[in-house]
C-alpha cells in the first residue's frame, strides 16, 4: 500500500537545508513506535524550527506506511474566532487518514471541502466506518451540548485504531492558541483526551505531541498528576554555529546567492541563529539579485528586509495582533524600546508608568509580550529578550513615530549604524569563543596533574620561546614541576568590564582539592580573562584584582552554608582562594612582579590553549587537528576593517600550532597588506579578497586587490611610494615578518602572496 520512497508532503524546507535535528527525530521515532504510549510536549524558542520538525516527521511516517498513522494539525486564529475548531480538526483528520490509507497525499487538499465530500474519497474497505464517524460528528455538532463536537472529533483517533488496526500519532501545532477563552471547551476536552490516552492500555490509544509557544503552552497544562505521569518534555536546542553555517551555505546555493565566509559568520552572529531571520535575508537577497559578499551587501539587504520586507511585516503583524488599537500599539513599541536600550532589568513600576495606558492594560500588554518571548517579565522587573533583530526593528519604528525627526532623503539611518557595528560584532565573537574555551577548561578540572609552565608565563617564555605548539606539547610532557588541579563543580560568571584598550571578564570556579569533599578541602579559583593589544599593565591588573577580591568576599561566591557566630568571626569556612590571570598578550614586567607577590597564576591565551590540549589528552581524546586546508575572507575597504582580518588569521594561526610570536608577526603583516590594498588598490568593488591556505609546515596568505596593482608591484619591490613613505616601510615590514613574499599579477589586479613556515626549512635536522 505504501511506498518507502521519501516524499515532501507537508515539509516546507528543502531536505538539504534541514540539518542537525537527528536527536529530536530519534526521540520522536521512539515515541511513535514503543508499545507504552507516551504523550509529549515539544519545547523551544520561537522560530527555532519546531513546526518543521513536526512536518518532516509527518512526511517520513507517511512514506513509511505501516501501523503508525501520522496526523499534523495546526490550530489557527481563524477557526478559534469563528468557533469552528472541532469542524476544522475533524476535516483535516479525515483527509489525512484517507490519504494515508490510500497512499495518496493529494487527498490531503480535500480538507477544505465538506465532510461528506472528504468521506467519499475513502477506500472501499474503509468507507462504512468512516461514514459512521462523519455521521456521529454531524449529530454531535448539532447537539445542545457545547462540548459534544470537540469530544466527537477527538474520539476519531481511537476509532481509527479500532477499525483500521493503525496507531494514530497526533501532532498538534500552535497549541498555545487554545489559551484563547473562545477555545476553552476544545482545550478542556483535548486535555482530558490526552490524560485518558496516557492512562490507557498499551496500543489502545493514540499518542499526542504538542507544540507551540512554550510559555503559554506550559501554563495551559493543569497540575494533574495523571497527565504529567504520561507526559515527556522534549526540548529543541538552538543549532550549533557549524550547523548554521552549513544551512546558510546550502540555502544560499539553492537560491543562487553568492556568499563569503565573513558574511556567513556575520549572519550567524547578527541574526542570533534565528532560522526565520536567516531565510528571510537570503530570500530577500535572491529576490533583489544581490550577492552577500561584503558587510555592506549584507547590511543593506538586512536593513531593507527589516524595515520593508518579511521580517518587518512579521513584526508589524505581531504588534497588530497583540495590540489592535493605535494607543496600545504605541505603548508596546515604547515598552520594547525602554527595555532594549538597557542591559539591565527595568523596575516594573517604571515600565507601567512609562506606558501611559493604565496599569491593568499595561499588565495585559506585558503578559502578551512575555508569552511571545519578546521580553522577559518577572514579578517586579522587565528586561529585553536578547533578540538583536527585534531591537533594531523597535529602534527604527520608534524613530518613525517621532514626528520631530526629519526622515532621510535617501537610504536608511539603520544601515549606517549596522555597518559601524559589524566588525565590532565579529571581534566580540572571538572574545566569546575564548571565554567559552576557558569555561570548558575549568569544567574539565578533575584532579589532573598538568605542567606547571601553563600557569607561569615567565617560565613558559624562558623555556619555550620560538617553539611550535606541537613541540611545546611534547616537551611539556617531560616537565618535572606539576600543578595538581582541583575538581571543579561550579563555574560562575562574575561580570565584565573595560577601559581604554583592554576588556575583561571575571569568573569564579568552586571545587575541591585532594579528592576529599570537605570544607577543609574546598577551593575557589578566581579568574580574570583579559583581552588587550598590549601586555597587561600593572594598573589594570590591580583593578581586576580588587574586583575579584570583592567577589570572593560575597556570600554568593563563598557559599551560603550556616555557620556559628564564632566561625563567621574567624572566617574559618572561607575556602582557599587561587587567583589566575589569563591575558591575551601576556603581562608587563611590573604586572608580572605583582602577580608573583599576590601570588597568582598568570597565563596567555596560548598557554590556555595548551592547558586545554593536556586536559583533552588526559581524557583519552585527541587534541584538535589542523583546520580545514583553505579559508576565504572578503572585507570592505573601510576604517578598521583590517582588524577583522587580523582576528581571523590569529585564530587560524593558533589552530595551526604557530607560537605567539609568529602569530603576532602574521597578524601585523596581514594588517599592512590590507592597508596597502585599501590605500593604493582603487578597487572597483571596494573589497579586499583574502585566502588562507594551511598545510603541515606553512600558512599561505593571498591578498588580492582587483583594482590597480599593489604599491610595490607598481614601484619596485620594497620601494617607497611617492608621497607615502610610510606604506613603503609597510611593505618592508611585510618582507621582514614573513618567510616568503611575492606578487602575482592577474587580469584585473594583483595578488600579494605571503608565506610563514611552521618550522623553517634550515631548522630541519
Amino acid at each position: 500500500m505504501n511506498s518507502s520512497e521519501a516524499r515532501t508532503i507537508l515539509g516546507r524546507v528543502p531536505a538539504d537545508e534541514f540539518v542537525d535535528r537527528e536527536v529530536e527525530s530519534q526521540r520522536i521515532d521512539r515515541l511513535c513506535r514503543e508499545k507504552k504510549r507516551f504523550n509529549s510536549v515539544l519545547l523551544g524558542a520561537p522560530r527555532i524550527g519546531k513546526s518543521e520538525i513536526l512536518r518532516r516527521t509527518y512526511d517520513r511516517l507517511f512514506a513509511e506506511g505501516g501501523e503508525v498513522f501520522p496526523l499534523y494539525f495546526s490550530f489557527s486564529k481563524a477557526s478559534i474566532e469563528s468557533g469552528s475548531v472541532a469542524q476544522d480538526y475533524m476535516a483535516r483528520y479525515l483527509a489525512q487518514l484517507i490519504a494515508f490509507r490510500r497512499d495518496d497525499p493529494g487527498i490531503i487538499r480535500s480538507a477544505q471541502g465538506s465532510l461528506a465530500a472528504i468521506g467519499s474519497a475513502a477506500a472501499a474497505e474503509d468507507y462504512l466506518w468512516i461514514k459512521e464517524l462523519i455521521d456521529l460528528f454531524v449529530c454531535a455538532n448539532g447537539s445542545p451540548d457545547a462540548g459534544a463536537a470537540a469530544r466527537s472529533a477527538l474520539a476519531s483517533a481511537s476509532a481509527s485504531a479500532l477499525h483500521a488496526g493503525i496507531t494514530p500519532f497526533v501532532m498538534l501545532d500552535n497549541v498555545d492558541l487554545l489559551a484563547d477563552p473562545r477555545a476553552a471547551l476544545f482545550r478542556s476536552e483535548l486535555l482530558r483526551t490526552i490524560a485518558d490516552s496516557g492512562a490507557s492500555a498499551p496500543g489502545a490509544a493514540p499518542a499526542y505531541l504538542l507544540c507551540g509557544l512554550r510559555r503559554p503552552m506550559v501554563e495551559m497544562l493543569p497540575a494533574d498528576e495523571e497527565l504529567f505521569d504520561g507526559l515527556e518534555l522534549m526540548r529543541v536546542e538552538p543549532l550549533s554555529e557549524s550547523s548554521l553555517e552549513r544551512l546558510i551555505r546550502q540555502a544560499a546555493a539553492n537560491l543562487k546567492v553568492e556568499i563569503t565566509d565573513s558574511t556567513a559568520e556575520l549572519m550567524i552572529q547578527q541574526l542570533g541563529g534565528d532560522l526565520f531571520y536567516i531565510r528571510s535575508v537570503l530570500g530577500a537577497a535572491a529576490a533583489r539579485g544581490s550577492g552577500l559578499r561584503t558587510f555592506m551587501d549584507f547590511e543593506r539587504v538586512y536593513t531593507e528586509e527589516l524595515l520593508a520586507g518579511r521580517i518587518g511585516h512579521y513584526f508589524d503583524a505581531v504588534l497588530r495582533d497583540l495590540a489592535p488599537d493605535g494607543p496600545s500599539r504605541k505603548a508596546a513599541i515604547e515598552l520594547l524600546g525602554l527595555v532594549v536600550e538597557t542591559d539591565e532589568a527595568v523596575p516594573l513600576p517604571a515600565v507601567l508608568d512609562r506606558l501611559g495606558v493604565g496599569v491593568e492594560q499595561g499588565r495585559v500588554l506585558l503578559a502578551r509580550l512575555h508569552a511571545l518571548e519578546m521580553i522577559e517579565s518577572g514579578f517586579d522587573s522587565v528586561k529585553a529578550a536578547g533578540d538583536g533583530v527585534l531591537a533594531d526593528y523597535v529602534r527604527a519604528r520608534r524613530r518613525s513615530q517621532t514626528t520631530a525627526v526629519r526622515p532621510p532623503l535617501a537610504g536608511f539611518e539603520l544601515l549606517g549604524e549596522k555597518l559601524k557595528a559589524s566588525y565590532k560584532l565579529m571581534m566580540n565573537r572571538y572574545n566569546r569563543a575564548v571565554e567559552s574555551q576557558l569555561v570548558e577548561v575549568l569544567s574539565r578540572f578533575d584532579f589532573q596533574s598538568v605542567p606547571a609552565s601553563v600557569f607561569d608565563q615567565g617560565v613558559f617564555d624562558q623555556r619555550y620561546r620560538g617553539q611550535s605548539r606541537v613541540q611545546v606539547r611534547r616537551l611539556q610532557e617531560d616537565e618535572s614541576e606539576r600543578v595538581r588541579l582541583p575538581q571543579i563543580v561550579l563555574v560562575t560568571d562574575l561580570g565584565s568590564g573595560q577601559r581604554q584598550g583592554v576588556s575583561w571578564r571575571l569568573f569564579a570556579a568552586r571545587g575541591f582539592e585532594g579528592g576529599i569533599y570537605s570544607e577543609a578541602n574546598e577551593v575557589l579559583w578566581l579568574i580574570a580573562l583579559a583581552n588587550s593589544k598590549e601586555p597587561l599593565d600593572l594598573e589594570t591588573l590591580d583593578h581586576m584584582d580588587s574586583l575579584i577580591e570583592a567577589a570572593a568576599a560575597t556570600s554568593e561566591i563563598r557559599g551560603t552554608r550556616d555557620r556559628s557566630a564564632k566561625a563567621k568571626e574567624a572566617d574559618t569556612s572561607r575556602p582557599a582562594i587561587v587567583r589566575w590571570y589569563v591575558s591575551k598578550e601576556g603581562f608587563s614586567a611590573a604586572a608580572s612582579a605583582q602577580a608573583s607577590r599576590l601570588p597568582a597564576h598568570r597565563s596567555t591565551y596560548a598557554q590556555l590553549d595548551l592547558l586545554h590540549d593536556h586536559l583533552v589528552k588526559s581524557a583519552g581524546e585527541e587534541p584538535g587537528s589542523h583546520p580545514a586546508s583553505e579559508f576565504e575572507l572578503v572585507i570592505p575597504i573601510e576604517a578598521d576593517s583590517e582588524l577583522i582580518a587580523a582576528r581571523t588569521v590569529e585564530q587560524i594561526a593558533r589552530a595551526a600550532d604557530f607560537d605567539q610570536e609568529s602569530t603576532n608577526q602574521i597578524k601585523t603583516a596581514l594588517i599592512e597588506a590590507c592597508i596597502n590594498a585599501a590605500e593604493h588598490g582603487e578597487s572597483p568593488d571596494r573589497r579586499i579578497h583574502q585566502r588562507f591556505s594551511v598545510s603541515e609546515d606553512r600558512l599561505t596568505i593571498t591578498v588580492t586587490n582587483k583594482g590597480n596593482r599593489f604599491a610595490a608591484a607598481a614601484n619596485g619591490a620594497g620601494a617607497a611610494v611617492a608621497g607615502s613613505p610610510k606604506r613603503g616601510r609597510g611593505l618592508q615590514i611585510i618582507r621582514a615578518l614573513m618567510d616568503e613574499v611575492k606578487f602575482d599579477r592577474t587580469d584585473d589586479g594583483t595578488s600579494l602572496v605571503m608565506v610563514k613556515f611552521l618550522k623553517r626549512p634550515q631548522q630541519e635536522q
